[in-house]
């Protein structure tokens, strides 16, 4: 098990596990003010954009704290890249999915009964499993952290019924204490985070959408002008790993084929894909420094690539909120 540093010296604490596992020398700003809530024993939300920081705030904490953090995602993608990155820093994480054999899940659940696991993943429709939540019932849970916590609201973009019943589960579970996270939150749906998960106001952080990193760009073009655009663009630009986002599974296969032909190394991915076909395409990515991947909104969430230096729309987004995530998926190493 992971060595807990003694949680009554925070300060202390949270520095030294933030260097000894995590390799960095100082937070971020408003990782501080969540995970001091939580080491206090209150619930709180964290409200930051896209790449800055977020899972840092369960993820120290759960380092600290006695007993288990359950993190709740709907993202499998995002499970995996962080609980690869967990294992490599000597972090035992694990989830529960449906790509498990029974062998697996009986794993799982040993490590998670015998108090190995620090941090349990698993989706919002895993409680709807009652053999799940069985298991779960004797279980200390100090952290329960909700990712795309706005899903609960029903003011929300992504209202998911799913999320609704969350905040019963953990009180049904004993959660010691809640964290709810999102990079879209409006005031509406912030109030709907607190008040449903029962997180006192002044507990929620939110540190605005601003990333001084990113330059936004915006270029005019007509229908028949768009490829030359998009194609000048990249050629302007050093190689990189970039996404261009589209609206349709086919604009994903047209465009890809365009830029590969242009000499760029490009490959469509959409929710058409088998998960045979979309997952190589996925990790190629990940591993690839110059990576273009022409993608719907089925591409990004969950994709926890520092690198990459371009997002392009060659289609509109649907609102403003998608736009904020979409972009924040460049440059989540602080580089232009």
């Amino acid at each position: 098990m992971t060595d807990k540093p003694d949680p009554t010296n925070k300060t202390e604490g949270i520095q030294s596990t933030l260097q000894k596992h995590f390799g960095f020398s100082e937070l971020l700003p408003g990782q501080q003010s969540v995970i001091q809530h939580l080491l206090d024993g209150h619930s709180a939300a964290a409200i930051f954009p896209t790449g800055g920081g977020k899972s840092l705030c369960y993820q120290l904490p759960a380092l600290l704290l006695p007993g288990v953090t359950l993190v709740v995602s709907p993202l499998i993608a995002l499970m995996k890249d962080q609980i690869d990155a967990l294992r490599k820093r000597g972090i035992n994480a694990h989830r529960l999915d449906s790509s498990l054999d029974a062998a697996e899940y009986k794993e799982v659940m040993r490590q998670l009964r015998d108090g190995e696991l620090r941090l349990l993943y698993v989706a919002p429709e895993r409680f709807n499993n009652e053999r799940f939540r069985e298991s779960m019932r004797p279980i200390r849970i100090s952290l329960f952290a909700v990712d795309e916590a706005h899903c609960i609201s029903e003011w929300g973009h992504n209202f998911r019924p799913d999320y609704l019943k969350l905040a019963g589960f953990a009180r049904e579970f004993n959660a010691e204490r809640i964290l709810a996270l999102t990079a879209t939150a409006t005031p509406a749906v912030l109030d709907d985070i607190c008040r449903i998960f029962d997180i006192a106001p002044d507990h929620a952080t939110n540190t605005g959408f601003y990333r001084p990193n990113l330059n936004i760009d915006t270029t005019v073009v007509t229908v028949s002008e768009r490829d030359n655009a998009l194609l000048n663009a990249l050629r302007e630009n050093p190689p990189a790993a970039a996404i261009v986002y589209v609206t349709l599974q086919k604009t994903a296969e047209i465009v890809a084929r365009m830029l590969a032909g242009n000499g760029f190394p490009a490959r469509a991915y959409h929710a058409g894909l088998k998960p045979e076909a979309r997952n190589p395409i996925q990790e190629w990515f990940m591993s690839a420094d110059n990576a273009i991947v022409v993608a719907t909104i089925a591409f990004g969430m969950g994709v926890d690539k520092a690198n990459i230096r371009a997002v392009y729309h060659y289609n509109l987004p649907k609102s403003l909120e998608n736009y904020s995530q979409e972009i924040g998926r460049a440059g989540r190493d602080r580089q232009p």
